[in-house]
């Protein structure tokens, strides 16, 4: 009788064993045959991250430079600065404006359009004489105030609207 309960008792533990192994296996493979989730696009745009809100450092970006003052004291407002001739003649374009009596200037900024480090806008100057021009405008992240700068190129076309 020692024999058969030995035997019966191996048999039976290698069942539980098994059965425990079973289960292991069962639910391991479960796991690891689970679909994993992927996205689908059927055509459809995927929502993009909100573009930063712009408006006001762009703003202030073309307040500073619209402001009183030497244009070399707000080189850091333009891409690259601004060289001593280019002060020179923007010094002299904004008193000719001023004497006219056309600062102080608001401004009106529309259609922002972010791509990394370069902004572009529509921007619409109105002097104190009612006078209006709107431009695009393109900005770069730089070090400014703002944290934005003025493309050379659109300073030079509104320096020569001005003028």
């Amino acid at each position: 009788m020692t024999l058969k309960t030995l035997v019966t008792g191996v048999a039976a533990a290698a069942l539980v064993g098994g059965a425990a192994a079973g289960v292991t296996s069962i639910a391991s493979a479960v796991v690891s045959s689970a679909p994993a989730v992927q996205p689908v696009v059927w055509d459809i745009p995927m929502p993009q991250a909100p573009a930063p809100d712009l408006q006001a450092p762009l703003l202030q970006t073309l307040q500073a430079l619209a402001g009183g003052g030497s244009f070399t004291g707000k080189a850091s407002y333009i891409q690259g600065g601004i060289g001593r001739i280019e002060g020179i003649a923007a010094d002299r374009a904004y008193n000719r404006a001023a004497a006219e009596g056309k600062f102080p200037l608001t401004f009106d900024i529309a259609n922002i359009d972010q791509e990394g480090e370069v902004a572009n806008a529509d921007v619409t100057a109105t002097s104190a004489t009612g006078g209006t021009d709107t431009q695009s405008v393109q900005f770069v992240a730089g070090p400014s105030p703002t944290g934005w700068q003025i493309a050379k190129a659109s300073a030079l076309n509104l320096l020569s609207a001005a003028g």
